[in-house]
């Protein structure tokens, strides 16, 4: 015994079956997690560098900040 709760790990892993549910189940086109993923993060990179430009970056710029070909 560590001194943790079981709800510690509970909650965590209840949390994250409910995200994968809703990942998989509410959209009329399924997209897999693993897109899913990727697409949230361009959408956070797109934003971050939105604030940091003051302008909508390139494909090139986007590309160079996910580290992928443009």
């Amino acid at each position: 015994r560590r001194g943790h709760k079981f709800s510690t790990y509970a909650t965590w892993w209840i949390r994250q079956a409910v995200t994968r549910a809703i990942a998989d189940q509410g959209r009329t086109i399924r997209v897999p997690v693993h897109m899913g993923d990727q697409i949230n993060k361009l959408l956070r990179v797109q934003h971050q560098l939105t604030q940091r430009l003051g302008r909508e970056p390139s494909v090139e710029e986007l590309a160079e900040a996910l580290d992928v070909p443009p």
